[in-house]
């Protein structure tokens, strides 16, 4: 049996419990206080409209502004909202390891608190999943994707698109893999994908997408590309998290030698006591190395 044909309701580690709702989208965040409430209750009534059973779960990395109250008083509100807190700042790839590891859902979504992609994209990614594949990406770089800009970030957005094709270049060069958007935020997969993906993932920072990559091609997992819808304004979420592009270069050769030494390969999962997920109190077996947001 393909890893494609595996029943998506089922989990095949150890660190995830079997499916108990639809869905789950898993949102990491941090300092993104202005705009956060705004944002989450956004979420929250595309959900409530699209008929699906459904989770959503914040993963609250360390944030030094307002960010966990505002999260605390959402959570006490909505029944669908459950906040996880890092035991420090992590990085975006704990934060997102963390959410789906403890994730109950037969989908999972995870995507940026930013919001940028289009809730419209975060459906067609639920529909692909739903109509059998067992991982979306909501690729920037398809022709179909368009961008809405504030006229104030043109320039910024023209040289952010440049210089993620080059990086994007250089990751397949270095990896030797298909896909042209790697770091696209907005990714889904099957239970039984994830369980197989995220049990193997070692890096906790930025480029934690290159690693389900690499995974998912040793796993013979297939890759479904979804245009998307982008809208930046001018909050600084994205711009900074951009910034940080070129100081993940010791982790981009980190990753890569962690190829080199077979860390991707092995299609078995270790058997862990079920209560080594990751929680609010430490890390999921699966974790080690950098740190970084």
């Amino acid at each position: 049996m393909s890893p494609h044909d595996l029943p998506p309701t089922e989990s095949d580690s150890p660190l995830m419990r079997k499916a108990t709702t639809h869905l789950s989208v898993v949102v990491g965040c941090y300092n993104a206080a202005p705009q956060l409430e705004r944002r989450v209750r956004q979420l929250i009534a595309f959900l409530d409209g699209i008929d699906r059973q459904y989770e959503v779960l914040i993963v609250e990395d360390g944030s030094v502004d307002d960010s966990l109250p505002i999260l605390r008083r959402l959570e006490a509100e909505v029944p669908s909202i459950t906040v996880m807190r890092n035991p420090r700042n992590m990085g975006k790839g704990y934060s997102i390891r963390n959410g789906i590891l403890n994730s109950r859902g037969k989908y999972i979504i995870f995507t940026d608190i930013d919001m940028a992609y289009s809730m419209r994209n975060l459906l067609s990614v639920l529909e692909r999943l739903e109509g059998g594949a067992p991982l979306v990406v909501g690729n920037r770089r398809l022709p179909e994707s368009v961008y809405v800009v504030n006229n104030a970030l043109v320039k910024y957005v023209y040289r952010r698109h440049r210089g993620g094709q080059t990086f994007n270049a250089l990751v397949r060069l270095l990896f030797g893999l298909a896909t042209r958007d790697t770091q696209s935020g907005l990714k889904g997969f099957s239970r039984s994908a994830a369980a197989q993906i995220f049990s193997y993932l070692y890096t906790d920072g930025f480029l934690f997408d290159i690693e389900i990559f690499i995974r998912s091609r040793t796993l013979g997992i297939p890759v479904a590309d979804v245009p998307v819808q982008l809208t930046y304004d001018d909050d600084v979420t994205t711009v900074q998290q951009f910034r940080q592009l070129f100081s993940v270069i010791p982790e981009l050769v980190h990753i890569k030698m962690l190829e080199l030494r077979g860390a991707y390969k092995s299609r078995e999962i270790v058997a862990s006591d079920p209560e080594k997920h990751i929680t609010e109190s430490g890390k999921a077996p699966a974790s080690s190395w950098s740190q970084g947001q």
